[in-house]
């Protein structure tokens, strides 16, 4: 996550929609800097709320927007299907390297404990339980439309690099999980189709 509190904008960083590019472009415009680490990085959007808002509210910023950008949903897991098959996690619990995204899918809708660290975008992007939502959401499938946003608002022009590319992958998955996957992540969807761009 990222603050301008000239421009009066947070970025929340979402897993898997480009967020170390979009970060890269737009750190040294902001004052305040959440990184490296996932869990201060990808800061939702209720811990937002909880714990940043209030701190900047006391210093006298109560105007902040925030934004963020969201992936298709299913396509968003298999990104995070990826990135788990990389060297480097080969030989760790999370690893996909050896397995189909059919099972991938299946264990994280059947075995909550094997999508540890995974999560769901409507988790990241909206209150528990609640309408409050992310002020600007953009859609990561069109990326250029969430820079023209960031220019005018910024009045800067940014370039978004390509960085944390994932292994290649082919796309394969049942109907039968295909249909389950839109019902699990029909909030989601519902998120997705009312987002710019």
């Amino acid at each position: 996550m990222m603050i301008s509190i000239e421009h009066k904008i947070a970025f929340l960083a979402m897993t898997k929609t480009a967020s170390t590019s979009i970060q890269k472009a737009l750190q040294p415009h902001c004052e305040i800097l959440f990184r490296f680490n996932p869990g201060v990085k990808h800061i939702s959007y209720r811990k937002y709320q909880r714990f940043v808002q209030p701190y900047l509210e006391n210093l006298g910023y109560s105007d902040i927007e925030t934004t963020c950008v969201i992936r298709e949903p299913i396509d968003w897991l298999f990104s995070w299907y990826k990135y788990r098959s990389r060297d480097e996690v080969l030989n760790m619990p999370q690893s996909t390297k050896n397995i189909s995204f059919d099972d991938f899918v299946a264990n994280y809708l059947d075995s909550p404990e094997k999508g540890k660290g995974i999560g769901r975008p409507s988790r990241f992007i909206a209150m528990h339980k609640s309408d409050l939502r992310v002020d600007h959401i953009y859609k990561y499938e069109n990326l250029p439309v969430y820079k023209k946003f960031l220019e005018t608002r910024f009045d800067q022009s940014f370039t978004f690099d390509h960085m944390n590319a994932s292994p290649t992958r082919s796309f394969s998955l049942a109907q039968d999980l295909t249909s389950r996957l839109q019902e699990y992540f029909a909030l989601e969807y519902e998120i997705y189709e009312t987002a710019h761009g």
